[in-house]
């Protein structure tokens, strides 16, 4: 990076060299990030990239969709885990949220607001940035239902507002073109006449538990789910809960999370990736594609 010292003299952010991406991804495993910077907010996020043109940069929220390999990222990590929260609700419906929002935390925002429509977002652990990106969703929700328009910035550090159907929206896609980011997303949203959304929360976050391995070190659900299946359905039909490649292992709760061992490699999770979608397809001749999303080097 050309202008290191003269840039991190002018932020307030946080911008270092060589660290470790280990607690920055949900799964704890990875390498190091060459660069790694943490904007104080959007318009320094905007100046550190007007003048880092001449580097790779990778974006990262809360890590929670990511498979960081071992060999780390070359060029500059900016991580908008602990910035972009800024919100505003209207009366009208109309609500925005910057990217670094945590969806659970939107969910009880707008439920709290009396607005319903978003309380499905309680059940996606990663930030609105990285939802938008694949178009996150579970409990019959996708995150661009609800979606007016929404704020991208580019890897000039240029921001370019766009409409939902300047989009090609799929399952678990969207046609984000490369070197862009999303910095926010405007909702349109309904009030709640029956008021109930806080409980509803509640059920899906009594049912996540009951049926997901909360709180151990997992990227949420690895596959996505094909043509008439579901992908936990197909795993577990061959007997895969538990099994294990270094330290990673099959969840015993629910086939399609992969969970992380202390001193886990990426290399040991994306083997038995590998693994399960060759049994899958070897036995039910159903490909089993990915919702992780692999960055970085190999060892």
């Amino acid at each position: 990076m050309k202008k290191y010292e003269t840039i991190k003299n002018s932020i307030k952010g946080n911008l270092r060299k060589n660290v470790s991406l280990k607690n920055y991804n949900t799964w704890r495993v990875g390498g190091m990030a060459e660069y790694f910077f943490e904007p104080f907010d959007l318009n320094e996020l905007i100046f550190f990239l007007e003048n880092t043109k001449d580097i790779n940069i990778t974006f990262l929220g809360n890590g929670s969709n990511v498979l960081i390999r071992d060999g780390g990222i070359k060029g500059c990590v900016i991580c908008l885990k602990e910035t972009l929260k800024e919100y505003e609700i209207l009366k009208d419906g109309i609500q925005t949220f910057q990217a670094g929002f945590p969806c659970m935390k939107i969910a009880q925002l707008t439920a709290k607001s009396g607005y319903g429509g978003l309380e499905f977002l309680c059940g996606i652990p990663g930030s609105l940035g990285g939802a938008l990106a694949m178009n996150a969703g579970c409990y019959g929700g996708n995150v661009w239902e609800k979606v007016i328009k929404v704020l991208l910035i580019n890897k000039s550090g240029k921001l370019i507002e766009k409409s939902k159907n300047d989009f090609i929206i799929g399952y678990r896609n969207v046609n984000l073109e490369d070197g862009n980011f999303f910095i926010s997303a405007t909702f349109q949203l309904e009030k709640n006449k029956l008021n109930n959304s806080q409980d509803i929360i509640k059920n899906y976050l009594k049912d996540r538990r009951s049926k997901q391995p909360t709180g151990q070190p997992s990227c949420g659900s690895v596959f996505k789910n094909p043509d008439n299946f579901h992908a936990a359905n197909l795993i577990d039909s061959l007997g895969l809960k538990g099994f294990k490649i270094g330290g990673a292992y099959v969840s015993k709760k629910h086939a399609n999370f992969i969970i992380s061992e202390k001193n886990t490699s990426s290399e040991d999770i994306e083997k038995l990736i590998n693994h399960i979608q060759k049994k899958v397809y070897k036995e039910k001749k159903v490909f089993l594609e990915t919702e992780v999303k692999f960055v970085g080097n190999d060892q």
